[in-house]
């Protein structure tokens, strides 16, 4: 098994540096860690590879974003294991290498049963800041996967954090009317998606849920407006892949309080 970590250096945009020094996180870097090693010659192995941007100075808000991103790295990757084979290694709760043995030992036990299986299992995860403001840091956790099957898997979540604090927060606590933001939504997927108010969506191939159109899992605040990201599956099928669209601020006034925002 091969790994290794490596803390980088902030980020060189300094709208970016000056954006992190008004939340109240002072610097920054991405931590670069592999653990395993696919071997591209014999088409087998098991690697998880990790660039997590996180706040590297010393004060509470720091600390609190750095634990809740490496508590979300462990369950990323506990995700693969049976919960017995956690269990047997309760250190896979907390800890990012220990959570890759398990992820390599379900490979071992897997290449036992199916030996000429081919096909490395990797797991590759990327955070980084959407968006910083005074009051919020607005983050992203892109989610690749392949261990085995037809196709990898890929999927991105978003997350909020208070500046201050570095508590993460719920996006549904920022919006005060659920019923219009919905509406605003899904005009704006049918215009996206080039498909006209009295057109039924499952119909034409859209998954809903109880037969309504709905939010996707995740949605963040940008500088132009907030982002909407339907991960494949999510609402279409996996050859669509993911849906997204940005939605102005002026379009969601009353909706969203950019007091909290900004």
């Amino acid at each position: 098994m091969i790994g290794f970590t490596v803390l980088l250096g902030c980020d060189n945009s300094s709208k970016k540096e000056g954006q992190i020094q008004e939340s109240g996180i002072v610097a920054g870097g991405f931590k670069q860690t592999t653990l395993g090693n696919c071997d591209t010659v014999r088409n087998q192995g098991v690697s998880i590879r990790m660039k997590i941007w996180e706040p590297s100075d010393s004060g509470k808000s720091a600390k609190s974003i750095r634990t809740l991103l490496a508590g979300k790295v462990v369950e990323r990757i506990n995700s693969y294991a049976d919960s017995a084979s956690i269990a047997a290694n309760p250190q896979a709760y907390h800890d990012a290498k220990a959570s890759f043995e398990v992820f390599q030992k379900n490979y071992l036990d897997f290449k036992k049963d199916f030996p000429d299986a081919p096909g490395c299992w990797e797991v590759a995860l990327e955070g980084d800041t959407v968006m910083v403001s005074s009051k919020i840091i607005a983050y992203k956790l892109d989610h690749y996967s392949f261990t085995g099957g037809a196709h990898p898997n890929s999927f991105l979540s978003f997350h909020v954090f208070d500046g201050k604090t570095g508590e993460e927060k719920d996006m549904k606590a920022y919006v005060s009317d659920s019923v219009a933001l919905l509406k605003i939504v899904e005009a704006a997927f049918r215009k996206l998606e080039n498909l006209t108010p009295d057109v039924n969506l499952e119909e034409v191939g859209y998954f809903l849920a109880d037969h309504k159109f709905f939010l996707p899992a995740n949605y963040i605040f940008t500088r132009q407006g907030v982002l909407f990201f339907y991960n494949p599956y999510e609402i279409a099928a996996y050859a669509r892949g993911p849906i997204e669209f940005t939605i102005p601020y002026q379009e969601l006034k009353g909706i969203i309080d950019m007091n909290d925002v900004f």
